[in-house]
């Protein structure tokens, strides 16, 4: 059946139309007559007119999104955020867009006030602008005065916008299934997925109660901290369609040397915040640019727009945090290798072609005055490479990597001949010191001592398990010697070898820890334990492969 048939009402046909219509007047002609659509009898006939800009491709496919609205813009502007999903030229692209909507009525914002908190604007404020400060696709936001007279800034969602989001995201699902099934050199970027990521994202931004949760862990994680502000949440006053928050006098990061403000000690004030957001809390503003970012009186930086929030797990801010450790010490081997690791691969990669690329790259970026090297033109080059090894970078690394390079891009029109390596790296090895302290060194401990219990009282069982199936003839289809049984065994001396060498490794590892971070009597008596305990099971083992005569 064709697709296009599950669409009956009339709008979806008319819409659909339209987003042809508009890729082909940008040169996308050629995609329309791929879809098999040029002479759709449910869309009519579509005529695909050649292009006669000199545009480049991600120039015009951002206009194509200007031009389909509120909704398109958002798509495009959450993607600037992915490069694990699109090109790192898209991204850039798409990080220029920027919402051209009027305001809606005060009508319509005091309707939505009532419905969402059950009372009139005048019940609620002591004061309340009428005039919007400021007006996106998804929501307005107007400067009003509580009761006892504090300054709040009431974000205020958009009438009807949810019905209307939804319905062009089942347009959107529906070409990325055409994509996928006319085009398949497009299927590397995974049309589906790139949409099903764009609905979780905007649904998430569409709930107001997630972005005042989001405040507050950000304002609990920077508690003390004089030099960043994170607006406090009244959640009396808020809720998915309403938010209201302290208000924020100040002006954009950009604009500081205008107002007299030391552009170089901002610029590696928000260099230091993005680090601690990811490094330290694994959890940050995904998209901490210009118009997101405002000093206030006294330099102090206010962070706006908390929706779109990046999470990383423990142990990617580990890999990330080596990562970046490997690049400040020029170790191309060592970045080569953990990219390898890290990466999704969507088919088979010859890795000496993938390490020698991946090292090309580096010696292009590192080789020149530390004031010329950028993370962001090494990170873009970097995932363009990966694209053409058919690996892609996961979600959550290329996040981070958009959350620094957004940051260093502002650092750079502060202080131009600010370096990213050289700033983060003093604050990368104290992160590193308290991440690998005593606490944690023992935490892995216990989770590998948990691990190697459960192993070594598993893989006997396991083995004798097998041992059984073969004297039952369970197995015999498959054997056709009696030797069986003796590799079986022999198997389970190799597994128990290897399980001693991996004890032996972490004692020596948790020992080592525990010298270099311990400041403790005990920490000194177990890291000598530790390292006599390894030495014994060492000398054990290499015992008992003499014995065996088997090397």
């Amino acid at each position: 059946m064709n697709s296009l048939s599950i669409f009956t009402r009339i709008q979806d046909v008319q819409r659909l139309r339209q987003i042809f219509t508009v890729l082909a007047r940008h040169g996308y002609g050629h995609f329309v007559e791929k879809l098999g659509l040029r002479d759709s009898r449910v869309l009519g006939i579509i005529l695909p007119q050649p292009s006669t800009q000199t545009a480049s491709n991600p120039e015009r496919f951002r206009q194509v999104l200007e031009e389909l609205g509120p909704t398109f813009v958002k798509f495009g502007q959450i993607l600037s955020t992915r490069p694990d999903l699109i090109p790192p030229s898209y991204t850039d692209e798409f990080s220029m867009l920027q919402d051209n909507v009027p305001p809606f009525p005060f009508e319509e914002v005091e309707d939505q006030v009532r419905i969402e908190l059950g009372a009139e604007i005048r019940e609620l404020f002591q004061s309340f602008d009428s005039k919007p400060v400021a007006s996106a696709s998804l929501a307005q936001v107007h400067r009003g005065n509580l009761k006892d007279g504090t300054q709040v800034a009431v974000k205020v969602q958009r009438p009807g916008i949810k019905p209307l989001i939804e319905s062009d995201i089942d347009l959107l699902y529906l070409l990325a299934r055409m994509t996928e099934r006319s085009i398949p050199e497009l299927s590397l970027y995974t049309p589906k997925k790139v949409v099903r990521e764009f609905e979780r994202a905007i649904m998430r931004e569409l709930d107001f109660t997630i972005e005042a949760a989001n405040a507050e862990r950000f304002r609990t994680n920077f508690n003390g901290n004089s030099d960043i502000y994170f607006p406090g949440v009244y959640n009396e006053l808020s809720g998915k369609r309403i938010l209201t928050m302290d208000f924020v006098e100040g002006v954009k990061i950009t604009d500081t040397p205008l107002f007299g403000y030391d552009p170089k000690l901002i610029a590696r004030l928000g260099l230091r915040a993005v680090v601690e957001m990811i490094f330290r809390d694994g959890f940050f503003h995904a998209d901490p640019h210009p118009g997101n970012v405002f000093v206030m009186e006294g330099g102090r930086l206010a962070y706006l727009d908390l929706g779109l929030a990046g999470r990383v797990r423990e142990e990617v801010r580990d890999k990330m945090l080596l990562l970046l450790l490997a690049i400040t010490r020029e170790d191309f081997e060592e970045v080569a290798q953990i990219f390898y690791k890290i990466g999704i691969k969507e088919d088979e990669v010859d890795m000496s072609e993938f390490r020698a690329d991946v090292i090309d790259i580096c010696e292009k970026h590192f080789g020149k005055p530390l004031k010329y090297m950028e993370l962001g033109a090494f990170i873009k080059d970097i995932i363009e490479g990966s694209f053409r090894h058919r690996i892609r970078i996961p979600y959550e690394y290329a996040l981070m990597c958009k959350a620094l390079i957004t940051m260093e891009g502002v650092g750079k029109k502060l202080d131009p001949d600010i370096n990213i390596f050289k700033e983060s790296h003093p604050y990368l090895v104290e992160i590193f010191k308290k991440r690998y302290n005593l606490d944690r060194a023992s935490k892995d401990l216990t989770k590998t001592l948990i691990t190697l219990s459960s192993v070594i009282r598993e893989a006997p069982p396991q083995i004798k398990g097998i041992l059984d199936s073969f004297e039952s003839g369970r197995l015999k289809v498959r054997v056709e010697d009696s030797g069986a049984e003796k590799r079986a065994i022999r198997w389970e001396t190799i597994i128990n070898r290897l399980i001693i060498t991996l004890l032996i490794s972490t004692l020596v590892l948790a020992s080592l820890f525990l010298i270099l971070f311990g400041k403790s009597a005990w920490a000194t008596f177990f890291s000598i334990l530790g390292f006599f305990s390894a030495g014994f099971l060492g000398f054990w083992l290499m015992i008992s492969i003499l014995r065996s005569g088997k090397f």
